[in-house]
């Protein structure tokens, strides 16, 4: 796989510029990302930070479309920085957190914020993958990314995109939460640089902030990176341009029914179709799960209606004596009925089957038709 080109060109066109810098910057781009649980271990880190921190923190928590944009305010009262909900090109300014918006991802670019409502990465928008990445392409070794608690695996690859580009990573103890997948897979994939308790996060962000970050010119980004950043803003989405980063699969979007392209970041297996939605493996295999259950009950719901209604038109048939018609809805009746049965028990196992297998994936994905 290709994971070098023009360090220039790897990055916006505003990022041709670290040769005229007197100074080197600090690790001055903090990203943040968690799910489940990781509001709280968030607060502890931000209350913990002096507002002259010399970075700016991005943060993204998953969450749906419809929550009330609370995450910002929670996090002001809780410290003195200053806390605000991302808005799209507002300049990047120290001392800032940059909260996602539900429904939008957030992204990182030179100087600037971008809130953009691109495809759903990990079946999520707001995405962490889609705001590390940003911020290692922009950004390269001057970020430190921050995965705190949380399911499933939204956060691996974008660590894997900051690591890449020369950037830090931190993982919160799985032992320090309730929801520990998220960490588990990123330290399982990935030689983490620092994995450590919540409490301990805010030191190591203040003591980064401070501490000269090395030379952009000598990580260039994996081309992976560049183009995924440009997919989520739908700015690359045609087929070349994902062809060129990963091997065409005989597997579906779960979203849009389009092919899926196969990308192996040396070691996490991820999928991506050329309308821009991403996944990997784990929650590709849930979202199939989910699909395969809504079909399931729009079957089952089909079969009920179509059991009522065959008994409704047997009763008008016997009504006007028309025997024969009758006799022949009722059979339609009954085997609409055994039909609704067998989907109910198959329903039934399936929710046994999560109870006592939680996290283990039932199926593969569909195949698109020859």
């Amino acid at each position: 796989m290709e994971t070098k080109n023009d360090p220039n060109a790897s990055r916006p066109a505003s990022s041709a510029r670290g040769e005229a810098r007197a100074h080197r910057s600090g690790h001055d781009i903090v990203v943040i990302g968690g799910s489940a649980g990781a509001v709280e271990p968030l607060m502890r880190i931000t209350s913990a930070l002096p507002s002259t921190l010399p970075a700016t923190i991005f943060v993204v928590v998953h969450r749906g479309a419809e929550s009330p944009p609370l995450l910002a305010q929670v996090l002001r009262r809780s410290g003195g920085l200053q806390v605000m909900e991302a808005v799209d090109l507002l300049p990047i300014e120290r001392g800032t957190v940059y909260v996602a918006r539900p429904d939008r991802h957030l992204l990182v670019e030179e100087n600037r914020v971008r809130v953009v409502r691109g495809p759903k990465e990990n079946r999520h928008r707001p995405a962490i993958d889609p705001l590390f990445r940003s911020a290692a392409w922009a950004y390269g070794p001057r970020v430190v990314g921050v995965l705190l608690s949380g399911g499933m695996n939204d956060g691996t690859a974008g660590l894997w995109a900051i690591q890449s580009s020369g950037g830090t990573t931190i993982v919160q103890e799985p032992s320090d939460e309730r929801f520990p997948s998220m960490h588990k897979s990123a330290l399982e994939t990935l030689d983490v640089d620092h994995c450590v308790r919540a409490d301990a996060i805010a030191a190591l962000i203040e003591q980064f902030a401070h501490q000269p970050a090395p030379d952009q010119s000598d990580f260039p980004v994996p081309k992976q990176v560049r183009l995924e950043s440009q997919m989520v803003q739908m700015k690359k989405d045609d087929i070349e341009h994902v062809s060129s980063i990963g091997t065409l699969t005989p597997f579906t979007c779960p979203a849009c029914h389009g092919a899926l392209w196969e990308i192996d970041d040396e070691r996490l297996l991820r999928y991506r179709c050329h309308t821009g939605h991403a996944f990997t493996a784990e929650s590709l295999s849930m979202d199939e799960d989910e699909t395969v259950e809504e079909a399931v009950y729009s079957a089952l719901r089909v079969l009920e209606e179509s059991a009522a209604l065959s008994r409704r038109l047997a009763q008008r048939a016997h009504d006007r004596s028309h025997v024969t018609l009758a006799r022949s809805l009722e059979r339609k009746a009954r085997s609409a009925d055994r039909n609704a049965d067998a989907l109910r028990k198959v329903l039934f196992a399936e929710g046994e089957h999560d109870e006592g297998h939680a996290g283990t994936p039932k199926s593969t994905p569909r195949r698109a038709p020859p």
